[in-house]
């Protein structure tokens, strides 16, 4: 044989090879568009305008009280609250509210003088509670100074309300 066939030959074969790489050559092919359009994603969120705090000890008149001003002493029970609208849309959608932050980088020595209480929308104090798209929750939280604090136990402390956080956290059905 001569170069060129040799040449030839050799072309061809890998035309072949490279169509055989390829899958096999099919003279029929079919596709057919599948039904139905783009997924979209639900919402999530929660919309807390500010709330107030206010002294709830029960032996004064309930007043507005501003943590940046107002002085708390043994005896004083002071509640923040706020209304929040969750948002939670979308298929198999559950969230749960919370409270956090409460006393964080306090000076508090011991919860034998202060204590905290969160409720969310009058359920069991201190748990989070399951919402639903469009729900209104009413959040409290409680801090009590207690009467019994002695001496002068607990003087210019401070029990850090500035870290609170209302959280809202997806949860599976």
């Amino acid at each position: 044989m001569n170069r060129k066939t040799k040449g030839a030959i050799s072309v061809g074969a890998g035309a072949i090879l490279l169509l055989g790489g390829m899958g096999s050559y099919a003279l029929w092919s079919d596709e057919e568009d599948v039904a139905g359009d783009a997924i979209t994603t639900g919402d999530f969120g929660l919309n807390c305008p500010a709330g107030t705090w206010t002294d709830v000890s029960g032996d004064v008149p309930v007043v507005a009280i501003d943590t940046t001003t107002d002085l708390m002493v043994p005896g004083d029970t002071w509640e923040y609250s706020a209304n929040c609208t969750v948002t939670a849309t979308g298929k198999n959608m559950k969230a749960e509210l919370s409270v956090t932050g409460v006393g964080t980088g306090s000076t508090t020595p011991s919860t034998t003088y202060v204590t905290t209480t969160t409720q969310v929308a009058g359920g069991t104090p201190n748990t989070p509670v399951v919402v639903t798209n469009g729900q209104v929750l009413a959040v409290t939280v409680t801090v009590a100074f207690s009467s019994t604090t002695p001496d002068t136990e607990f003087t210019n402390g401070t029990i850090n309300v500035s870290g609170m956080k209302i959280a809202l956290n997806q949860v599976r059905p």
